[in-house]
């Protein structure tokens, strides 16, 4: 029995993938503490904690690791690793979640579906939010010590972006009068970012204009659509106060609606101009320092953007390119992907997490276009079985 039986199914029909990756709001954890326990992933996880740790000794605010950034301990013991609302700081979460999805692409490469057959059989990809960043990693088509090689600059630049991220907002720990007002409209955990299901994107545009204008907001207080993520679901970014203002004053037509408000699992406002003075920070304190000179060159096939849908092939400078797109710009899923659609060839989506949140996303995207297509979730238990070839 083959040990890549999806590939060579795409493969015998003269077919390609689209990969994707997730982001964040996902719990990483768990996910990666089985991954940590693979023979296979010894190398990864040693150049993991030692990227971590070489730019862990760099930061100046130490206040944003507290409960420190033992990852290694974490996953040798689950008993050591803090509570969940630690663990989604962004300056943890964003490059935990990216040794998560890489240590699934690594996993599925050493099983069998070999990185060379791999990338030629990839039409296209993309990654929801930080997800472009391995995106663009896997599509280098590295193999082996240069594959972790260039693991280990990527990994470098998502600490810097995680930790820049959470330094603009480092107040994340919410009022119990917030808390408390929340409870009071249903909502528990509040954030800086929510899902609003359940609006048009025009009818969710129309109400966030008019709340901004109403109440006068700046910008770090106003209310921003910072993800369109399918034609219903959407997600605000802003500081909880407003997100609890616009709830509150909503919250009957949203229930007359049934529409949903579910807060995030993350602590900075992503996505959103509120992120604007992230840039110039980074620009002066990590641009030069990072040993990041990949461009869209580089690339072996498209990696196409969440904001305009660019290809990131014509990039120059894919690291301020990336560094805008994960945190200022907002982010149009259907734009990413749309070459789905568009692209007779892709036979089928593989997606690796973490979780099975950005398979859901496009999902939903071709269910409103009543397109079916194949797809792999290397997160998903049940879905490896099939990638694998094990019943």
């Amino acid at each position: 029995m083959s040990s890549a039986p999806i590939l060579d199914q795409i493969e015998s029909k003269n077919a390609k993938f689209f990969i994707q990756f997730g982001g964040q709001g996902s719990p990483w954890l768990k996910e990666l503490t089985k991954l940590y326990q693979e023979p296979a992933l010894k190398e990864f996880f040693d150049v993991t904690f030692e990227t971590i740790s070489k730019e862990l000794a760099r930061t100046e605010n130490k206040s944003l690791y507290d409960k420190g950034f033992d990852l290694k301990s974490w996953l040798e013991n689950g008993e050591t690793a803090p509570s969940d609302d630690y663990l989604c700081r962004a300056c943890i979460s964003v490059p935990a979640i990216m040794a998560t999805q890489v240590g699934n692409y690594i996993l599925l490469v050493s099983k069998g579906y070999d990185a060379d057959r791999l990338t030629a059989a990839t039409a296209a990809s993309s990654g929801h939010s930080q997800g472009i960043i391995a995106a663009v990693l896997v599509a280098l088509g590295k193999k082996g010590n240069d594959f972790l090689k260039a693991y280990s600059d990527f990994l470098s630049l998502e600490f810097w972006m995680g930790y820049r991220g959470q330094e603009s907002y480092p107040d994340f720990i919410v009022s119990q009068e917030i808390v408390d007002k929340n409870l009071e409209n249903g909502d528990k955990n509040p954030a800086p970012m929510v899902a609003v299901i359940g609006y048009t994107k025009e009818e969710l545009e129309e109400r966030v204009n008019s709340f901004n204008k109403e109440n006068n907001l700046t910008e770090k207080t106003s209310v921003y659509i910072s993800l369109y993520n399918t034609p219903d679901s959407m997600i605000l970014s802003t500081i909880p106060e407003s997100l609890l203002a616009f709830r509150t004053k909503y919250k009957a037509e949203m229930d007359e609606k049934k529409a949903k408000f579910v807060y995030l699992k993350t602590t900075s406002p992503f996505h959103c101009p509120f992120m604007n003075s992230t840039w110039p920070t980074f620009k002066e304190k990590d641009y030069d320092y990072l040993a990041f000179n990949y461009t869209g060159s580089d690339l072996k096939y498209p990696v196409y953007g969440i904001f305009d849908g660019a290809n990131l092939q014509e990039c120059k400078d894919l690291k301020e390119r990336l560094f805008k797109t994960v945190l200022i710009e907002p982010l149009y899923w259907d734009r990413a992907i749309s070459v789905i659609w568009n692209d007779p060839s892709i036979g089928a989506i593989l997606d690796f997490g973490p979780s099975t949140v950005s398979q859901k996303l496009t999902g939903g995207h071709l269910k409103a276009q009543e397109i079916e297509k194949d797809s792999y979730c290397v997160s998903s238990p049940k879905e490896a079985k099939h990638l694998f070839g094990a019943e």
